[in-house]
């Protein structure tokens, strides 16, 4: 029987750099009382509307961490909901830093507020009247409508031993909704927490990284990287970043029901190549396990 809740992958891409064939990080949690952004990296407005959703009727958005491709349309959720007179709290989560930079971004919107659409007498709202943003720590939780949302750290910026310590920080979220359990790991290497986190989801939405495909991509692109600069990228792909095994692994780990790999950082396509990374996965995983594209619902 199918899901009411839906996982609707926006923009499926992984890193910094655009990719031809995906968008960047961002996803839309559909639920019986509304729908739930996850990431907004650039572009994810536009994926929206293209999805078929109304941005006035997005209330929630949560960040899982600061990387650029996962936040580079903050300042247009700010500034779109500006333009389009907004009358309803946006409500923006993330990580210890994320009000900091909504603070920045609310002030930046000063001008375009002030000059509006050029009418004589009309006055935008300012986002600083509809924007309420919330650090939350890893542990905490928040109810929204139906849903329960928890997050616990994990290791993209950090090994597990060192889980806790000052710093930024990176988040893994689960969604429990009345007919549907859905953990979102961000970015993310192996990490015990996730794995608890995640115990007997239906769906586990996970990034994947092939290491040798994208360090020699990053040796045919910095071909002056020194060898020590080279050396210490892979050894952060390593602890930071979920292989296809290491996906997998981890799903096996979580007792999940069902694998959905996203924030893929590759250049190229093609069936072939998705399929043989499925394998790579159900090598550990004994679940279905599938490639997100952007726009679909799953």
């Amino acid at each position: 029987m199918p899901f009411e809740t839906k996982f609707v992958t926006l923009g499926t891409a992984g890193g910094p750099t655009p990719k031809p064939h995906r968008m960047p990080p961002a996803h839309a949690l559909v639920h019986e009382g509304g729908t739930i952004l996850v990431d907004c990296g650039e572009g994810a407005f536009q994926q929206l509307s293209r999805a078929g959703f109304d941005l006035r009727k997005v209330s929630d958005l949560f960040i899982s961490h600061h990387h650029f491709d996962h936040i580079g349309s903050l300042f247009a959720c700010l500034g779109l909901n500006m333009m389009m007179h907004r009358d309803r709290p946006m409500n923006i989560y993330g990580p210890s830093g994320t009000s900091e930079i909504v603070q920045h971004l609310i002030t930046a919107c000063d001008i375009p507020q002030s000059v509006g659409y050029g009418v004589p007498g009309q006055v935008l709202p300012h986002p600083r009247d509809f924007v309420v943003c919330r650090d939350i720590s890893p542990g905490e939780g928040v109810v929204i409508d139906d849903v329960r949302v928890s997050c616990c750290e994990n290791t993209h910026y950090r090994p597990e031993a060192e889980l806790g310590q000052e710093g930024p920080v990176s988040l893994s979220y689960r969604f429990d909704t009345p007919d549907r359990s859905i953990l979102f790991t961000g970015d993310t290497g192996p990490c015990r927490g996730v794995d608890s986190l995640a115990a007997g989801v239906d769906l586990l939405v996970g990034e994947i990284l092939d290491i040798e495909v994208v360090m020699s991509g990053i040796r045919h692109r910095s071909p002056n990287m020194p060898a020590e600069g080279l050396a210490k990228m892979e050894h952060h792909m390593t602890l930071h970043h979920l292989t296809p095994e290491a996906l997998g692994e981890m799903a096996t780990q979580a007792g999940a029901s069902e694998v959905l790999a996203v924030h893929i950082p590759f250049y190229t396509r093609s069936d072939e190549e998705e399929a043989a990374y499925i394998r790579r996965i159900n090598g550990r995983f004994g679940g279905r396990a599938r490639f997100a594209e952007d726009l679909a619902a799953y």
